[in-house]
């Protein structure tokens, strides 16, 4: 089907792929293009990781990301992870525009091993680029005891939210993750965009052919608008709103100025508004809590599963069949997505498959 105009067919039926197909065929690309060993294996796993929970904006989707980004040299295999300053609780790091999961999941270790020997751990990261989703980060130390935090934001760049009050893009739509650990198991998993939706979010609807819900998007003149294309054009016709949108999006903007100033401030990188342009970089910043040298891990656990029986136990609003947590939605989907493949929009396989021919990786390979 064609549409007139060149926007994408409306609502096109994903491509289902084998989970350990797509592992494959990520693993044969970032090979070509000369990531090797664990690096490589971190990158893929974060990206599958972040497909399988139902974030696909910021999984199988970044291949193409990363791909353009390591051909122009903003994402660079093999990058040194170097130590600007360092405490017995605090680190800061210059990733030398390295490969963002492997970074990420490397600033992460390290504040780890901080917070277990004095409690806290911190780790402030320059020059960084894409990590994916976030929350991919903070899972494993919350299964391990530690509460972890994961913030990042575009070092000044990619303006796309406009701050509250405002029309015109400024903010990157800073993003953050906590993860919480639970005495029962699968730990608590917060990981939001302090704009009402990310960039990534817009292209999975534009691909799809599909509006953005009333409320996303401001354009110029104040008004809403529900078309992507005012979003993506050249300059931008409208921006993102914060989070809370129209209603009670000053909150959602305060979380923005926190996100950039112990991200891009205490970096080094830069906060919104120090470039026009996107610059295919991120400043980190992530925090990391042992409960054992407060109330201790199992007093810690105990009481966060008090809560959550609480919220699942309140009274449920009419049509609603359970009430979830942060993090039970990404496991259900996980879980679903293991058995029947994973859901890949039509241009997004269109491109990996381009990319798979520019590099010769036959499809029996795969």
């Amino acid at each position: 089907m064609s549409t007139s105009d060149n926007k994408p067919a409306q609502n096109p039926r994903p491509v289902l792929v084998e989970p350990d197909r797509v592992a494959r065929i990520m693993d044969r690309i970032f090979e070509r293009l000369g990531l090797e060993g664990q690096e490589r294996q971190v990158v893929v796993e974060r990206l599958m990781e972040a497909s399988l929970s139902g974030y696909h904006s910021h999984g199988v989707m970044r291949i193409t990301m990363y791909t353009e980004g390591i051909r122009a040299g903003n994402m660079i295999p093999a990058a040194p992870l170097d130590v600007l300053g360092e405490t017995v609780s605090t680190v800061h790091l210059d990733a030398n525009m390295g490969m963002g999961p492997w970074t990420a999941t490397e600033a992460m270790k390290r504040a780890v091993g901080k917070a277990g020997a004095t409690g806290v751990g911190c780790a402030s990261v320059v020059n960084a680029n894409d990590i994916a989703r976030l929350a991919g980060y903070v899972e494993q130390p919350a299964e391990d005891g530690y509460i972890a935090l994961i913030m990042a934001n575009d070092a000044g760049g990619n303006p796309c939210v406009a701050p509250w009050g405002a029309t015109s893009p400024l903010m990157s739509t800073n993003p953050m993750a906590v993860g919480i650990p639970r005495e029962s198991g699968d730990p608590v998993l917060i990981d939001i965009s302090t704009g009402v939706t990310s960039e990534g979010g817009l292209k999975m609807r534009r691909n799809k052919g599909q509006a953005v819900p009333d409320g996303w998007l401001i354009d110029g003149n104040g008004q809403t608008t529900t078309d992507t294309e005012d979003y993506f054009a050249t300059p931008r016709r409208a921006a993102i709103l914060p989070l809370g949108s129209l209603i009670a999006g000053h909150k959602g903007f305060a979380l923005s100025m926190l996100v950039d100033v112990l991200t891009g401030g205490l970096s080094g990188a830069g906060c919104s508004g120090r470039s026009p342009e996107d610059l295919d970089q991120n400043a980190l910043f992530i925090l990391v809590i042992d409960p054992e040298k407060f109330v201790s891990r199992a007093d810690f656990s105990r009481e966060v599963d008090r809560l959550v029986e609480s919220i699942k136990g309140a009274r449920k609003a009419p049509g609603v069949d359970e009430i979830r947590v942060p993090g039970e939605r990404a496991r259900s989907e996980r879980q679903r997505q293991m058995k029947e493949g994973i859901e890949i929009d039509p241009p997004v396989w269109s491109a990996i498959q381009d990319i798979m021919e520019e590099l010769d990786i036959g499809q029996s390979s795969v």
